[in-house]
């Protein structure tokens, strides 16, 4: 019984042995480790990835802008009024707009401020500061 224990015991041993022990990392590898999970490497990562999305900010102001403002009021069968005011925006990095505008208002209830032509009005193209 004593052998038996023995033997079972020095086979379970050689089981518990499952790492080897001739892996070495070359320094390219290390190297590489290091590049990927450090974290100040991660930490740089993160400013670098900041820094874009403020420049992708800074770029997004002067994108084009298109604004409609539509208003309407109806009652029964009356159109009370009906205004449309579309303008177009361009800014540019010295501080001036190009802007184009169209209105077009209409209705029995209409303040005569806002009395267009029935084509609507296109204003020109002009620089806005």
């Amino acid at each position: 019984m004593h052998k038996l224990v023995i033997i079972v015991l020095f086979l379970m041993s050689s089981v518990g042995f499952s790492q080897e022990n001739d892996t070495v990392l070359s320094l390219e590898e290390y190297l590489g480790y290091v590049k990927k999970y450090h974290p100040i490497v991660k930490q740089a990562q993160l400013i670098t990835t900041e820094s874009e999305a403020k420049l992708l900010k800074s770029r997004g102001a002067f994108d084009p802008k298109l604004e409609v403002d539509y208003n309407r009021k109806k009652f029964k069968s009356t159109t009370y009024y009906d205004k449309l005011n579309s303008t177009f925006k361009i800014p540019t990095w010295y501080g001036i707009e190009l802007k184009a505008n169209y209105e077009n208002n209409d209705g029995t209830y209409l303040n005569p401020e806002y009395n267009t032509p029935d084509d609507g009005y296109i204003a020109q193209v002009y620089l806005f500061h």
